[in-house]
């Protein structure tokens, strides 16, 4: 066989998962996924973003803020643990509807499921820095750390 013209076992499975969890207007669910496949998804979505640029994703995970002074801004996160909880990996997100941070995103490390359009973006701040994030993202709070 022709390895070179073989999508492979990976990408088969990649296009069942997003098939099987097209969902509520939601192109890639990923609170219904367990933690090893969110964990490669999220890894797949920061390898080849093209192919999910546009879509809309949904994933559970803590929220955490982050302050960097070259920009001087904060940016919003959603992390998930891998299976082993060794390890964590997540998607930037940024709330829509002109929300401001810190009074319309949630307490550090709740528990949350955050849904938005997926996009890749570029910052200049000495160099061009290349990102992706969920844009005009929504949440839902599942619990709070003191919960």
């Amino acid at each position: 066989r022709d390895s070179s013209t073989s999508r492979g076992l990976g990408d088969v499975y990649k296009r069942q998962v997003i098939a099987q969890y097209k969902s509520e207007g939601v192109d890639v669910d990923l609170t219904l996924m367990g933690s090893d496949l969110v964990y490669a998804t999220v890894y797949q979505m920061m390898s080849k973003p093209e192919e999910y640029e546009g879509k809309t994703i949904r994933i559970e995970g803590k929220y955490y803020a982050s302050y960097y002074p070259i920009t001087d801004k904060y940016y919003n996160y959603c992390l998930i643990a891998d299976a082993l909880a060794c390890c964590s990996q997540g998607l930037e997100f940024e709330l829509g509807g002109g929300a401001v941070y810190p009074g319309d995103y949630p307490a550090d490390q709740s528990e949350v499921i955050v849904t938005g359009v997926f996009e890749t973006y570029t910052e200049e701040a000495g160099q061009t820095f290349y990102y992706c994030r969920l844009r005009d993202a929504e949440y839902q709070l599942v619990s709070t750390e003191n919960q």
